[in-house]
């Protein structure tokens, strides 16, 4: 607490596009949105010169561990996760401003009774709009044609509506349901495969891994939208993606590393699979060397489908109010990360 007001702290990172960065404004703008409880909350904002911790200038460390012998609730991405329980003595939760936390693994450095809240939900706006982009781009096969035109080539592709062809999802949480939803709504048949989620109002069915190369084996297009876990990594390899017809579109909207980079180039190259959008890789950024540059059918976007250049962290703080009015009445959380799961 700072002087009897839940103490919010949002730590930011100068190198970070500003798209990620909370700025004076920002906080103006939630405060004035949320007047009738501004008397109970105070925010700071600190910021530290990059995200990895370890190239913290002294400068940077200081202002953070000040900010945070008070901090009831941390927002940020990177921070000293070492002895934490002791430099933030009344911290409850943290809220990563990512929906992915991979970076924060193994969470053996979460203090015990401090909640993990990640940013789910937050990107679906623009999200939708993008996967409902890319899978039209699949369906016309607009990667294809980008390499002819690379290559000087009048090579004239047709292809057929998108209305009844058969999309899987690979996991059906935030990002997979949105992508459920605008496949829906264009006339996809939709399936996914998840662990956890037993049923989405957008798929004709949910089903366990166990199923994947069934549905696999007729799919016109994959989406690959789980988290990076133990269990996902590298999960797309080259037998996997064998699986696949060769005329189905795949794209990664998730993470880098649960695909096989090399094995989804030689895919590509021998024809086994029709054309491929990713949004995401591992590492980022994608290095100059990687073979993914020169892959043929294949549309890159560094990373930029699902951040919302002027409201994403609006968004986000609105959802960090949100958890505080939840909070004050004594409402579950909302976006509450499993920590052995990961996500």
């Amino acid at each position: 607490m700072y002087e009897g007001k839940i103490h919010i702290h949002i730590e930011n990172s100068r190198s970070s596009s500003p798209i990620f960065i909370a700025t004076e404004e920002h906080v103006k703008a939630l405060l004035k949105k949320n007047a009738d409880i501004v008397d109970k909350i105070h925010i700071t904002l600190g910021s530290s010169a990059v995200d990895p911790v370890e190239q913290w200038t002294k400068e940077d460390l200081k202002e953070y561990y000040d900010y945070m012998k008070t901090a009831d609730i941390m927002v940020g991405f990177c921070f000293p996760t070492k002895d934490m329980a002791s430099y933030a003595p009344n911290l409850r939760w943290i809220h990563f401003i990512s929906a992915g936390i991979e970076h924060a693994t193994p969470f053996d450095w979460v203090p015990e009774g401090v909640t993990i809240i990640n940013n789910r939900g937050v990107h679906l706006p623009k999200s939708g709009e993008s996967f409902a982009m890319f899978l039209a781009m699949l369906n016309a096969q607009m990667p294809c044609l980008a390499t002819a035109q690379r290559n000087g080539k009048w090579d004239r592709i047709f292809t057929s509506v998108i209305k009844g062809k058969k999309l899987v999802i690979f996991g059906a949480g935030s990002q997979g349901g949105e992508i459920a939803r605008q496949a829906h709504r264009m006339g996809l048949r939709v399936i996914a495969i998840d662990p956890y989620v037993k049923e989405h109002p957008c798929c004709e069915a949910v089903y366990g891994i166990d199923r994947l190369k069934e549905e696999l084996a007729d799919a016109d297009f994959l989406a690959i939208a789980a988290p990076a876990t133990e269990e996902t990594r590298g999960f797309f390899n080259e037998e996997v993606l064998g699986w696949l017809p060769k005329h189905a579109g795949l794209m990664n909207i998730s993470r880098g590393a649960l695909l096989d980079h090399d094995a989804l180039d030689r895919k590509l190259r021998n024809g086994e699979l029709c054309c491929a959008i990713l949004d995401v890789f591992e590492p980022e950024p994608l290095p100059a060397d990687s073979i993914l540059w020169k892959t043929p059918n294949l549309t890159i976007t560094p990373h930029v489908s699902s951040d919302d250049v002027i409201n994403y962290m609006p968004l986000t703080l609105d959802l960090t109010i949100e958890n505080v009015r939840n909070e004050l009445a004594r409402r579950p959380l909302k976006n509450i990360v499993d920590i052995k799961k990961e996500f």
